[in-house]
């Protein structure tokens, strides 16, 4: 270890502690508050304003803007919420993700970090070991043993990179500006897909005097941008939904990061002058989360309009039976068994048409409102849109059945099975209407109008009832 001008092995033991603890934070918080978590960010999404607020208050909860995003992905993948409420939680995501920064700034090198660390490691590590039973004292023990290990890997990271400012000298790298410092903080956290691991090597680098103010915080841009990666890949082979939520959160990311670069140095005077903030640190995470505010203030304005930029984006892709079951996790039953309820109103939709059209009933004559791909679905033979039915059918009982196995609580059992019934009256008026479809033609309605008029009142009567609102009914 003689030759190294610092001790590779114990920055690298710090960095995989500290992602170490990362990772069981987020699976205990994501356990413990998963479910209200995600019904958090359905109910207060309504509002763009809310929706940032939402996504801020989250992910700093979670200390994850990957886990936020992630969790967003399914939501609208499963049709829960709108491209429009998501890119408001994206935003506050990014301005939530620096409240790690905080916190390790302000703790994580004014204390003695090995003192403070090993009693949550201990407590934490005994309660897993003696309650392995109990899930929720179980995930509590995971959550103290997790905040351990982050601040003990910080304390490893931090103690070698002292030791490099001391053996090493950096000046040929500094000398090329700090801009080669935002690919540095890009490429890393791509590959260790975690912006507060990175932030916290660009604080220990800083506080070490390794690189100055103006490096750490082209680092932490790049970090920004590097994020975006882990919701790209989330969302590659997702539907076309998921798509738009990852190029929105990329071009966010992007468009802002740009900006964060290009004005480095008069955004730093803002921080250190104006804010009058002299500790390096403490100015490193402003700088932070400065720039993701002016971001959010920036993109406000124009939500609607990006998002119908988005909403045109990968259009050819949706041509398929399914729209909202497709790639949503039926281990995450709420986000599961909503997706399956609007399916359904799908499917209802698709019968409703079904039946309108062997009826020889223009579908524009209620007050029904259809979306583009369904209209042009009305246009096609009885036989080719039954034939449609009977696909996305099979399509949702076999997401019916994935549901089913997974551990449901008793509500979401009883309204599964709501739901599985919901299907198959569908399905019976699906293959009623088309078991009669050849004794409707024109003949019959020549010498039968006054029955198919009155069949027609009879719907528009419903209609103006609201019985065709299927939304209400499934639900």
């Amino acid at each position: 270890m003689t030759n190294y001008p610092f001790n590779v092995w114990a920055f690298l033991a710090g960095l995989g502690i500290f992602l170490l603890g990362m990772i069981m934070v987020e699976a205990a918080l994501t356990t413990l508050g998963g479910r209200p978590f995600k019904k958090f960010l359905r109910k207060y999404t309504n509002h763009p304003i809310k929706a940032i607020l939402s996504g801020t208050i989250v992910t700093a909860v979670l200390q994850s803007s990957s886990v936020v995003s992630l969790m967003v992905l399914a939501l609208v993948g499963a049709g829960i919420i709108e491209l429009y409420n998501a890119l408001g939680i994206i935003l506050g995501s990014n301005l939530g993700t620096t409240f790690t920064g905080w916190i390790v700034a302000y703790f994580g090198f004014k204390f003695d970090i090995e003192s403070f660390a090993l009693p949550f490691i201990a407590i934490g590590a005994l309660v897993m070991a003696f309650f392995p039973g109990k899930e929720k004292l179980y995930n509590i023990g995971n959550l103290l043993g997790g905040f351990g290990f982050l601040f003990l890997g910080l304390e490893y990271m931090k103690s070698s990179i002292e030791l490099l400012a001391q053996n090493f000298d950096l000046a040929p790298f500094i000398a090329y500006g700090p801009y080669l410092l935002f690919f540095v903080g890009f490429i890393l956290t791509a590959v260790i897909q975690s912006s507060s691991a990175v932030m916290v090597i660009a604080l220990s680098a800083l506080n070490a005097g390794v690189i100055p103010l103006e490096s750490a915080a082209a680092m932490v841009i790049g970090s920004d941008l590097g994020t975006t990666i882990t919701v790209i890949f989330g969302g590659l082979k997702g539907t076309p939904a998921k798509k738009r939520v990852a190029l929105g959160q990329f071009l966010f990311n992007l468009i802002v990061d740009i900006l964060a670069l290009a004005f480095l140095y008069p955004l730093l005077r803002l921080v250190t002058k104006v804010y009058g903030l002299s500790d390096p640190l403490m100015a490193l995470v402003a700088f932070h989360s400065t720039f993701n505010i002016m971001g959010i203030l920036l993109f406000l304005p124009f939500l609607k309009l990006f998002s119908r930029f988005l909403n045109k984006r990968f259009a050819k892709e949706e041509q398929q039976v399914a729209y909202f079951i497709n790639n949503v996790p039926s281990n995450v039953p709420e986000i599961a068994i909503e997706s399956l309820r609007k399916e359904i109103q799908h499917l209802i939709e698709r019968v409703f048409l079904l039946q309108v059209s062997i009826l020889e009933i223009e579908p524009q004559i209620f007050n029904y409102r259809l979306n583009t791909f369904l209209r042009a679905e009305s246009k096609r033979s009885s036989i080719v849109q039954y034939e449609k039915i009977k696909e996305l059918e099979g399509e949702l009982v076999e997401f019916y059945v994935n549901i089913q196995n997974e551990q449901l609580e008793r509500d979401d059992s009883i309204r599964l099975k709501q739901l599985i019934l919901a299907i198959r009256y569908a399905m019976n008026a699906a293959k009623g209407v088309k078991d009669v479809s050849h004794n409707v033609n024109r003949e019959l309605y020549n010498s039968n109008k006054g029955l198919v008029l009155a069949i027609k009142e009879l719907l528009l009567e419903g209609d103006r009832a609201g019985d065709f609102d299927v939304l209400s009914e499934v639900a």
